[in-house]
């Protein structure tokens, strides 16, 4: 085959054709662990050697993409570079098996992985993908402390509204203004607190401080604000707490590396690729 680019197409005096070893094959990575059976196609070349020089797989004559077109004809005009070039049938039998050995050895399919979770990427998920993930698992390990917090305040907040009431009941003298301060000191600080529970990935950890409003006079008015607030800043405290667990659940990973068997690569195809290069070099 003959590699057709846009130089040669200008200027093909000043071009000639360098053999190379085209290997074209299959990868075929398998990991039980992952419970990953993931193929890949690539194509592999190298410059024909001279005499009985080595085939360095390592440097690739060309880097083929989709910008360029493999020919079954030359471009007129191209000439060829001398050399004493061997690519015998028995010869590209050796340089496949070199090329096998050398993936064997070295080519590696890299994915995500949260030991945490034990959860895996896709081969063609990027990190962003793979964290949005791991979040939700992170989310569903967290949910279960947040519904026990949740509940564990409302019931102290529950608490202060009964002891209010049966203070309410008792006191003489009690003015409707004080009493409808009172439940509506403690209706804000049960909207606060269900605000700050309403969600784990967004009002529970982007939590707002509690807003507190200067103490009254009263004796009575301002124990129940100095109760309302404590009970919001420790669930404040407490959220912060959960959402560090949840950070460091949701944003880790590591790299998992899958290797290849020499079974696990399938030749498609192998020639002799012609490659124009500039005279001079």
């Amino acid at each position: 085959m003959w590699l057709q680019t846009g130089g040669v197409t200008k200027a093909p005096a000043a071009h000639q054709y360098r053999p190379s070893a085209f290997v074209e094959c299959t990868l075929n990575f398998r990991s039980l662990r992952a419970g990953l059976n993931h193929s890949e196609d690539h194509e592999y070349t190298a410059w024909l050697p001279e005499a009985d020089l080595a085939i360095d797989w390592d440097s690739a004559a060309v880097q083929l993409d989709g910008q360029v077109k493999l020919l079954l004809a030359p471009q007129q005009g191209v000439g060829y570079r001398q050399g004493r070039y061997i690519a015998t049938k028995q010869e590209f039998e050796h340089y496949q098996a070199e090329l096998i050995d050398s993936l064997a050895r070295n080519a590696r399919l890299r994915i995500f992985y949260n030991p945490v979770f034990g959860l895996f990427s896709a081969p063609e998920d990027d990190l962003e993908e793979f964290l949005d993930v791991v979040a939700e698992a992170a989310l569903k390990r967290v949910e279960p402390e947040l519904k026990h917090l949740r509940r564990k305040f409302e019931l102290r907040l529950e608490q202060i509204r009964e002891a209010q009431s049966r203070k309410g009941l008792a006191a003489e003298g009690l003015s409707v203004d004080r009493l409808l301060s009172r439940n509506l000191q403690l209706f804000e600080s049960e909207s606060r607190l269900t605000q700050i529970f309403s969600n784990l990935a967004g009002a529970v950890f982007g939590t707002q401080e509690a807003r507190h409003q200067e103490p009254a006079d009263e004796k009575i008015d301002l124990e129940l604000r100095e109760d309302l607030a404590r009970i919001e800043e420790e669930a404040g405290e407490a959220l912060r707490r959960l959402y560090a667990e949840y950070k460091s659940l949701a944003g880790e990973y590591d790299l998992f590396e899958i290797g290849l068997q020499p079974d696990s690569i399938r030749t498609i195809r192998r020639a002799v690729l012609w490659v124009p290069v500039p005279i001079n070099s």
